[in-house]
């Protein structure tokens, strides 16, 4: 019978980075708890969630308007993939930016909004084409694109003015899956992180808290920053490590397409 024995977890919160650069410093006031926290949350947010371990991502299930839109989370930063569920599967929607956005004109050619029906004064949106290619009555009618006798499938763009998806082609009214980069970060740093991004946030914090403050050194600044970058190279290696099987498997295929004598 094994026994499990307690080990340190493989997440932690940004308050426990907040606290071990406190500690480092010797500070234990908690003064500048809010600040170092704050610092830290953009340092994952906006730099390691995104370039460097592209982590921070979340699905959520969205529904599709009448107007062939969802809209966007809060917390959206990017898309990473878009699809729709069928059969038990997901079947994954091609990102198309010669989808045209929904606008609304009026008779004068000024711009009214980009929401139809109360925005024009319309009661009954069965008549509205909001597409070339549309649901109507229950049934889906496709619009002509690019090559003669060409049938559009689905496809989807973001609209980042009005924080939605819009959708075109055969993409059935149903629940549309997307699988998204998040800011997803609690202001009071309880949001988990992994852990191997902790020493990368930690020079960081103590590398920005410092970065702004005209009193400090040009050379002290300096020494932090190539600490911060020494620990983003050895997480990026972390990161970007591929395991036995993986190199095993590229080294089958290059043997595998090598010319034969």
């Amino acid at each position: 019978m094994s026994t499990i024995s307690p080990k340190s977890a493989g997440l932690v919160t940004i308050r426990y980075v907040v606290m071990s650069v406190l500690n480092r410093l010797g500070d234990y006031s908690l003064k500048n708890f809010l600040r170092y926290t704050q610092i830290a949350i953009e340092g994952f947010s906006e730099s390691l969630a995104m370039y460097h371990i592209g982590a921070g991502s979340d699905v959520v299930y969205l529904h599709m308007s009448t107007a062939k839109t969802a809209p966007l989370p809060a917390d959206y930063v990017n898309w990473i993939k878009v699809g729709y569920p069928i059969e038990g599967k997901l079947k994954v929607i091609s990102n198309d930016n010669n989808i045209l956005l929904p606008r609304v004109f009026d008779d004068t050619g000024e711009y009214v909004g980009p929401v139809y029906g109360e925005a024009i004064g319309a009661t009954d949106l069965s008549n509205i084409v909001f597409f070339s290619d549309h649901w109507r009555n229950g049934q889906f009618v496709g619009g002509m694109y690019g090559l003669p006798g060409g049938i559009d499938t689905a496809g989807f763009r973001v609209d980042m003015e009005n924080r939605q998806l819009v959708f075109s082609g055969s993409t059935p009214r149903s629940e549309i899956v997307l699988e998204y980069t998040t800011s997803g970060l609690k202001t009071d740093g309880s949001s988990l992180i992994p852990r191997e991004c902790v020493a990368a946030l930690r020079t960081y914090v103590l590398w920005m808290k410092d970065e702004n403050d005209p009193r400090i050194a040009y050379n002290a600044k300096e020494r932090l920053k190539r600490n911060h970058e020494e620990e983003i190279e050895a997480l990026r290696s972390f990161s970007n490590a591929f395991s036995a099987s993986e190199y095993l498997a590229m080294i089958y295929q290059s043997s595998y397409q090598s010319p034969k004598r």
